[in-house]
């Protein structure tokens, strides 16, 4: 029976491998493959700065970088307040007209608008000169704010009458400038539209501002500057006024906008990942670095939008941009991506019928663990209620379920690799390698199937994320901790291997070996997932931007330096005893760290390939050197005593 267990269970697995490599090595492969084209980007107001310090027009300064491959311009909707202090609208209390009525030193429209309306103490007055910008400024106060009244005193003159101070309306976005627009389009480019939100947004206020965008003709896409227009709400709205805009959702890196995510789904994932360094960061950072942050995001982090914020460099700074955003435009061609519009993801369909058999594979998986823990016997009772459980789930939450799944993954294969593979004798040179090789392609199908079951858009653009992902590092170290310390221990049964390993007198170097590895776990632990608990020290990355340059895709320090080269050396030298556990611990933690390399779905594939294929020669290299090193070392010892 045993047998013919073992026999349904490794079959189960074939047929989950085979549909996950469908899903995760060729229909995801195929998708990425053909969505390698990254914009380049500009705001408006940096160049028109940039323009002006060269003697040009913002047109022309547009013109320019068209000619060196930017191809849209980000349009960052101004405020109230930036009219008023640039000297396009004037502001006047109520009170203050109130003192002035009648005066000689009262401004030459008061008297117009006091014929018109009564003026009020607790009222705000906006005066204009230009008729465009009035319709452009009146149409969105009257959107976003109760009891606006606009007047036309004299030919060229306008009023707008708001409720309340002006302290409570001057951070309000006042829509678009026509002379912007008209800019970005007379240069042959693409308009962005960074919309600011705005307080008590409604059903009604959304469409009325979303109206006025369906007049611009050359929209690629809408951002927001700050946080989402009615969220939470309102999303619903929101997302329906941007489909009939019929342009995609930016989504910027780094910047946290609650409700961004649900947003995206509700606009059906047409979503464009955006990566900008700000001006507060440029500061610290040297040309070579930013080049960097720009060529990682597009091609390590699947970022089709790159927003180019001017570099502030001696001589003329025009020209010096220009050259940098070609340094860019190079780095991003080496990479084998193509600089143009940007283009959105195609959908990657995950089916309930594929997921449900990747979902077999991983219980499969599981039943083989417990079996190697000892567990054997629950394993008829266990595995036809797994099945019903993930049946079920997979119905009442498709993307729940999936996410639950994928994290039991990528627990359940690199820590059932260990348990089948680690052994007590030690192994020749290249047995050890090839034993390692195995060990690593067994811990790799938890990756596989994890990549299977979350290969579709939502997760590629970050919209959802595996989750779990400290859990995912620590559970196979505890696991692997557990079966191996009482797999040495002495005794017949379970009770008695605790019973002794409990009674074991501790020395005092193992008591303190104990505490270094379980501090290491902790730094290891806090500096894993999407909110890492520990900062990087500078001299590690200028350690990860050389092995970048060296090798292209940089592998993960823990696995090449510290988890791979120790799982060899325990592989070689054998497991023995527990005198070598801290060896195994940090080998587990190259495995899990190898397996979750995966985890990041909005990273292309191929990438996280090539990053665990560098991490695993450059592992076998280093723990090889290790060991010739450690023999030469002991054979000149015994040389010297022995004379």
């Amino acid at each position: 029976m045993n047998k013919w267990w073992r026999y349904g269970l490794w079959t189960m697995l074939a047929a989950a491998v085979l549909t996950a490599a469908h899903l995760a090595f060729w229909q995801r492969y195929m998708v990425e493959r053909d969505y390698r084209q990254v914009e380049l980007a500009v705001n408006y107001d940096e160049i028109s700065a940039l323009a002006g310090e060269a003697g040009l027009t913002p047109l022309e300064g547009l013109k320019e970088f068209k000619k060196h491959a930017v191809t849209a311009v980000v349009l960052r909707e101004p405020t109230l307040d930036d009219l008023v202090v640039n000297g396009d609208v004037e502001r006047y209390p109520g009170q203050k007209l109130l003192s002035q009525l009648g005066k000689e030193n009262a401004p030459g429209w008061l008297a117009g608008l006091a014929a018109k309306t009564s003026v009020a103490p607790d009222k705000t007055y906006l005066v204009i000169y230009n008729r465009d910008m009035f319709n452009q400024v009146s149409y969105q106060l009257a959107a976003k704010l109760a009891g606006v009244k606009s007047y036309q005193i004299a030919d060229g003159t306008y009023v707008i009458e708001t409720l309340g101070s002006y302290l409570s309306i001057k951070g309000l976005g006042v829509g678009f400038s026509g002379t912007a627009l008209a800019d970005v389009q007379n240069a042959g480019m693409r308009a962005i539209l960074q919309i600011r939100d705005w307080d008590k947004a409604t059903r009604e206020s959304i469409a009325k501002v979303f109206q006025s965008y369906r007049n611009i003709s050359n929209v690629s896409a809408v951002m927001f500057n700050d946080d989402i227009p009615g969220y939470p709400s309102m999303l619903p709205e929101l997302a329906e006024q941007i489909r009939q805009l019929d342009v995609p959702l930016v989504q910027v890196e780094f910047l946290v906008q609650p409700g961004i995510n649900k947003l995206g789904i509700l606009v059906d994932k047409r979503v464009l990942r955006l990566h900008t360094v700000p001006q507060s960061e440029l500061k610290n950072l040297t040309p070579s670095q930013v080049l960097d942050r720009y060529t990682l995001a597009a091609a390590e982090r699947n970022h089709r939008i790159l927003y180019y914020r001017p570099v502030i460099i001696s001589g003329d700074l025009m020209q010096e941009n220009l050259h940098f955003i070609d340094k860019i435009r190079d780095r991003l061609e080496r990479e084998g991506l193509q600089v143009g519009a940007a283009g959105l993801l195609p959908p990657v369909p995950v089916y309930r019928s594929l997921a449900f058999l990747i979902g077999l594979g991983v219980i499969a998986g599981g039943l083989l663990l417990l079996e190697r823990l000892g567990l054997g016997r629950l394993k008829a009772a266990l595995g036809p209620v797994a099945v019903l459980l993930w049946a079920a789930l997979l119905y009442v939450d498709f993307v729940t379920a999936r996410k639950f799944m994928a994290l039991a993954a990528v627990i359940v294969f690199p820590t059932l690799s260990l348990l089948l593979f680690v052994k007590k004798e030690g192994l020749t040179p290249g047995a050890a390698v090839w034993n390692f090789i195995r060990i690593s392609l067994f811990s790799l199908l938890g990756a596989l199937f994890m990549v299977g079951l979350l290969a579709d858009a939502g997760f590629m653009l970050k919209l959802d994320q595996f989750a779990g992902v400290k859990l995912a590092h620590l559970a196979p170290l505890l696991i692997v901790l557990a079966y191996f310390s009482l797999h040495a221990a002495r005794g017949v049964n379970m009770a008695e291997k605790v019973k002794g390993l409990l009674g074991q007198p501790v020395l005092l170097g193992v008591a303190l070996a104990g505490a270094f590895m379980a501090l290491a776990v902790l730094i290891y632990v806090a500096r894993t997932g999407n909110d890492a608990g520990l900062e990087v020290s500078g001299l590690e990355l200028q350690f990860r931007s050389l092995l970048d340059q060296i090798l292209g895709v940089r592998p993960r320090t823990k696995e090449f330096l510290l988890g791979h080269p120790a799982l060899l050396l325990v592989l070689l030298y054998g497991y023995r005893d527990n005198r070598f556990l801290p060896l195994l611990l940090l080998g587990a933690i190259g495995q899990a760290s190898l397996v979750n390399t995966f985890a990041h779905i909005h990273t292309p594939l191929l990438v996280s390939l090539i990053r665990a294929c560098h991490g695993i020669w450059l592992g076998i290299l280093l723990g090889l050197a290790v060991y010739f090193f450690s023999k030469l070392v002991y054979r000149y010892g015994r040389g010297v005593l022995n004379g």
